[in-house]
């Protein structure tokens, strides 16, 4: 039974791990920045849910929606006032990613700052249905079994969204081959706030779900951030369904790992995994094609 208990937890740790990665995976398909200050939305995410329930009793259901709403214009406004002028200011791509590169980093340490002035260091949590139930015989507390649904309904809405829409085959193509996608006349400006706008969106609503689980600081963000990374990088760029699985994968394998080597291991389990895959890739034994 223990082995059931570690698989359901495994699963839905990935699963939260691929709703992150996929949000920083698809700004990175559209604009090709690596958001270092994606971790940093989350906990924003984290802490509209705990004053939202705390202040005024909002549970973490009505949370996550009205937290996907500001986030999404948060990226919208993140677009406007960061990445415009300086895609606009550098003609090259490479100028361009090391410019956000240090401007987000920027961000980064301002939203931090920023949480630790307003909020302290205190730790936080929202308790909310933290009771039991039994699943497959195996006790699982129902926050968990929320974080899972939630993260899984996610996941799957942006994979069919990506796949099946007209807006979605547009950002999949610009992905594959950035300068065809504009001479055939997609638009990347509109596409970059809508997948910022997006991407943000993705992590408030982990932040939310985050917020079940783990305490809330100012510094959270990385840990997450690092996760995203990780997935990103096993399931490949701009492949929304590799890294889902990736995220599978990375959760499960934490789990069951953690159990065996002990928590405190847990997230070389990470490198473990990662380091392997870097090499092959390098060494050109993997092809990974981006791929939405």
């Amino acid at each position: 039974m223990i082995f059931i208990q570690l698989l359901i937890i495994g699963i839905m740790w990935g699963l939260l791990y691929a709703l992150i990665g996929n949000g920083l995976n698809i700004i990175y398909g559209v604009m090709g920045i690596l958001n270092i200050a994606h971790g940093d939305l989350l906990m924003i995410g984290a802490y509209l849910s705990f004053w939202m329930f705390h202040l005024w009793g909002i549970n973490p259901f009505w949370a996550l929606p009205l937290s996907m709403v500001l986030l999404f214009l948060v990226g919208i406004i993140i677009q406007f006032l960061i990445v415009n002028p300086i895609t606009k200011a550098n003609p090259s791509r490479v100028a361009v990613e090391n410019a956000t590169l240090i401007a987000f980093f920027g961000v980064l340490f301002l939203l931090e700052n920023l949480a630790l002035l307003w909020f302290s260091a205190d730790y936080r949590s929202v308790s909310y249905l933290t009771n039991s139930i039994s699943l497959f015989n195996v006790s699982i507390s129902l926050n968990k079994i929320v974080v899972m649904a939630v993260s899984l309904l996610l996941n799957i809405l942006l994979i069919l969204w990506i796949s099946k829409t007209w807006t979605g085959k547009a950002i999949r193509a610009i992905t594959q081959d950035r300068e065809k996608g504009i001479l055939i006349g997609i638009n990347q400006q509109y596409l970059g706030y809508l997948t910022f706008g997006i991407g943000s969106a993705l992590c408030g609503a982990a932040g939310v779900l985050a917020s079940l689980l783990f305490v809330i600081t100012p510094t959270m963000g990385f840990p997450f951030l690092i996760k995203a990374f990780t997935v990103v990088i096993i399931g490949g760029m701009g492949n929304i369904f590799g890294v889902f699985v990736a995220g599978l994968v990375l959760g499960v394998s934490e789990a069951i790992g953690g159990y065996f080597i002990g928590e405190a291991y847990k997230e070389a389990i990470d490198y473990i995994i990662l380091l392997p895959i870097i090499y092959l890739t390098a060494k050109g034994y993997i092809f990974k094609g981006r791929s939405a």
